[in-house]
């Protein structure tokens, strides 16, 4: 699990070492252009995990407690009502 989440760090750090300014500067535009997807899809992907994780038998107050959350904020991220972080 962790790997997943450290490659998808790296790969925004990545932006950073692009050498052409020009390039590392249209590089992030993109980026930001899809920011909104990409976080209602990582959004979408949480809720999703959390319903399953539920229905194999998980309390909410187990599945916050893995995700460093209270299990009250994810029974409310199962409900769709999640906040963003």
């Amino acid at each position: 699990m962790a790997g997943e989440v450290e490659r998808v760090r790296e790969a925004l750090r990545a932006l950073e070492a692009i050498p052409d300014a020009m390039d590392r500067a249209a590089a992030c535009a993109e980026v930001l252009r899809d920011w909104p997807d990409l976080h209602r899809l990582v959004a979408d992907v949480r809720q999703q995990a959390v319903r399953t994780a539920k229905e194999q038998g998980h309390t909410f107050r187990e599945i916050g407690s893995r995700m460093g959350v209270t299990g009250e904020t994810a029974g409310q991220i199962a409900a769709g009502r999640g906040r963003s972080a």
